[in-house]
């Protein structure tokens, strides 16, 4: 996802108030949550990475667009955590892999992305997993492993938690995924979550995550589809300078805005 990003389009997104509200804001005992949501539908087809907030032009775009949306706030929470107390942690769900993402796993695999940071392993968590294993190795339960989480971040200044896709999930997955999340930022109020998801997993987001909640909707943009084609007409010209008149080029750019916008 962060290889297919087009550089430079979408990168408004990181400057609307609300990504900067939620990313800046100061610490509190509850900390704010950002969802994105976009549909499957208007302009996938046309441009790999395209976001609009949901008080401009109405669209939508597909699932690998709200991927990428995903990649640059991560890239770019990272960036920004350089040299400071603050953590990362992202989970990329995926409908192919739905029966392996259960919550104590997605648990599990955030809490080793803190475990790999670490340069040892956090003694309560060598001690669990001991445990286990010396028990019939059945792995640990979701109350155990949020136990485990929550006290693994404790001494952590902040810590984003980014999902995307968690529309993806199988639903009884998701329900038991946010209510791990729900009490994971009761219990460490030094989380950030980030979550992406279709609209219609909006009702269940919301009835876990509301509390002092940022959202923004994802559509197709009409500027960042035009920079996009743009630069795709002008990689072909590279390989082939006589392959289109500026004619050709203008139709191009027509149809592509006239197809992205559901015309």
């Amino acid at each position: 996802m962060r290889n297919r990003r087009l550089a430079g389009v979408g990168d408004w997104i990181l400057q609307r108030n609300e990504f900067e509200s939620w990313h800046n804001s100061p610490d509190s005992p509850v900390n704010p949550t950002l969802r994105c949501y976009g549909d499957q539908g208007v302009g996938k087809t046309y441009i790999r990475y395209s976001t609009r907030v949901r008080e401009h032009s109405p669209g939508t775009v597909g699932d690998a667009d709200r991927s990428k949306i995903s990649s640059l706030v991560i890239d770019t929470l990272y960036q920004h955590a350089h040299g400071q107390d603050i953590v990362v942690l992202s989970l990329y769900c995926d409908y192919q892999a739905r029966k392996d993402q259960s919550a104590v796993n997605m648990i599990g695999s955030l809490l080793r992305q803190i475990v790999v940071r670490a340069v040892g392993i956090p003694h309560e968590i060598k001690s669990a997993f001991e445990e286990s294993r010396q028990g019939g190795g059945q792995g640990l339960r979701l109350p155990d492993m949020l136990k485990l989480f929550a006290k693994t971040i404790d001494s952590i200044e902040r810590v984003y938690i980014c999902i995307d896709a968690v529309d993806e999930l199988l639903p009884q997955d998701r329900l038991e995924s946010l209510r791990a999340l729900q009490q994971v930022i009761q219990e460490a109020s030094n989380t950030r979550p980030f979550l992406t998801g279709r609209p219609y997993v909006h009702g269940e987001v919301d009835k876990y995550l509301t509390e002092r909640a940022y959202t923004i909707d994802i559509v197709a943009d009409r500027g960042d589809i035009a920079s996009y084609v743009t630069q795709k007409m002008d990689n072909d010209d590279a390989r082939d300078p006589g392959l289109m008149t500026e004619d050709m080029r203008n139709d191009i750019m027509k149809t592509m805005l006239e197809k992205a916008s559901g015309m």
